[in-house]
């Protein structure tokens, strides 16, 4: 089941690891971290095995258009203003779909001793939003930044430990971060879904 890196909160000691306090400060963490709740409740009375998979921001092909990547790729195609929370200065520990796609099914079909397991889907590679910005314009005409204040509820900065989903799969490999962005790209460019 899905979880989030949402329920972390504001940390002070990176990388996070599955075993440390979460904290969520808006509702959807909230929302996931009862999940987990849930999720450990129904293990415990009726002996089922779950993995909850805290997700941290994942993009790519398909992605959700509601999310800093595609938000900034619509509007500079369709030279509308693009709002950027807090000035910019966020980090991001950004995950390609391809690569959440892989670990979720070697965790598919690893058998797990524990009935509840925890684990992030993280790249354990963040990257300052600012620097994403700068690589798009290379391809695309800017669009109209706003910039504006911090937002509540936000976090300035996640970054996920993956050494746990690396053990449980015995895989190791994830894209690098430019090349996941470039795939992104193209893909928004060919499909030419500017209205999605």
């Amino acid at each position: 089941y899905a979880s989030s890196s949402s329920v972390y909160g504001d940390q002070k000691k990176f990388p996070l690891n599955e075993n440390i306090k979460i904290n969520p400060k808006n509702v959807y963490g909230l929302t996931k971290k009862f999940n987990e709740e849930i999720a450990d409740i129904y293990s415990s009375l009726y002996k089922i095995k779950f993995i909850g998979l805290r997700f941290f921001t994942v993009f790519g092909e398909w992605g959700r258009p509601d999310m800093f990547i595609l938000k900034f790729l619509n509007s500079s195609i369709n030279n509308k203003k693009f709002y950027l929370n807090n000035l910019g200065n966020h980090v991001r520990d950004f995950t390609y779909v391809g690569d959440v796609v892989n670990y979720m099914h070697l965790l598919a079909i690893k058998s797990l001793n524990k009935r509840h397991t925890i684990v992030n889907i993280c790249s354990n590679s963040p990257i300052d939003i600012k620097k994403i910005i700068r690589y798009f314009n290379k391809k695309i005409k800017s669009p109209k930044i706003i910039k504006r204040g911090f937002q509540p509820g936000d976090m300035i900065k996640t970054h996920g430990d993956n050494k746990k989903l690396k053990k449980l799969t015995k895989y190791s490999r994830f894209k690098n971060i430019y090349h996941s962005l470039e795939k992104t790209f193209k893909w928004y460019r060919d499909f030419k879904i500017h209205k999605y």
